[in-house]
């Protein structure tokens, strides 16, 4: 079987027909990068959280340029405890699927640990990871394949991009991702069915 087939396989056994959420995070920048903002939203598409927090540290400028997050706009924000229960709450025991799950894995550690608070325990599932296998571009130095932007993931499958690098926008843009992807393993599946 092929790297794309098993691709497929592999996405319709992991979230075909199963609840999740789905996860990401605006963050302060790459050096030690804590929570700006985080979009979460379930398996059906309904907004669960979409939170920005003021955070214990400054927002690197070119995190800024990215997000459009400046330390001016969270000034007057909650910082993460006050968002942390309902995080908590919302995540720990589910089925997480996350763009980049190491990265965000890394903003939310980083994050919980400046306020001495448990990390969420979920178990994640990275789409990006998962999305490199189906798009099959090897990569040598890593061994395995190379990882593809959000917005590579998003032209494959014909899906519109929403409100880049927000991270309700990324959630959306990932749901919708996910949504086309289970829908081409099941059709692969359909027809692979009877010749098995």
């Amino acid at each position: 079987m092929d790297t794309a087939k098993e691709a497929l396989n592999e996405i319709l056994h992991a979230l075909g027909g199963r609840d999740f959420l789905v996860l990401d995070t605006e963050t302060t920048g790459l050096n030690d990068p804590e929570l700006v903002s985080i979009g979460v939203i379930d398996s059906k598409g309904k907004i669960v959280i979409d939170e920005i927090v003021r955070p214990g540290k400054p927002i690197e400028p070119g995190a800024s340029r990215v997000t459009g997050i400046t330390n001016e706009v969270v000034a007057d924000k909650p910082e993460f405890p006050a968002i942390y229960e309902r995080l908590n709450e919302e995540l720990n025991g589910k089925l997480v699927v996350i763009y980049n799950a190491s990265y965000d894995l890394k903003v939310l550690r980083n994050t919980c640990r400046r306020y001495n608070l448990p990390m969420p325990q979920f178990d994640p599932w990275c789409t990006m990871e998962w999305f490199a296998k189906l798009y099959g571009r090897s990569d040598n130095y890593r061994q395995s394949f190379t990882w593809q932007k959000l917005s590579t993931a998003a032209s494959y499958f014909g899906v519109k991009r929403f409100d880049a690098h927000a991270a309700l926008g990324d959630c959306l843009t990932t749901w919708h991702i996910i949504g086309a992807a289970l829908d081409q393993a099941r059709k692969m599946r359909q027809y692979m069915d009877p010749l098995l």
